[in-house]
């Protein structure tokens, strides 16, 4: 997630529960890797459909997300992004 986000930058997430909290486009998201769903992921959504969600990192050229695994289930989200802090404050 380059530029946005950084190594060793702290994420504030809150869970996400469909029936409480909407996604939009451009939302960031963590997300259980489709890869191994023991690891969370963090996009950006760039788009929604009633498949699930197309994520993508911020940096096209470096990011391994939706272009290379596909549409993410609504049920592998853990949570919406609120608040990043930046690791050198």
């Amino acid at each position: 997630m380059r530029p946005f986000l950084l190594p060793g930058d702290m994420v504030i997430y809150r869970p996400f529960n469909k029936n409480i909290c909407s996604l939009n486009k451009g939302c960031i998201v963590v997300v259980k890797d489709p890869r191994n769903y023991k690891n969370l992921i963090i996009k950006r959504v760039h788009k929604l459909n009633s498949l699930g969600i197309e994520i993508r990192g911020d940096n096209k050229e470096r990011s391994t997300d939706s272009r290379q695994f596909g549409m993410v289930s609504m049920q592998n989200i853990c949570g919406i992004v609120e608040q990043i802090i930046p690791k050198n404050k």
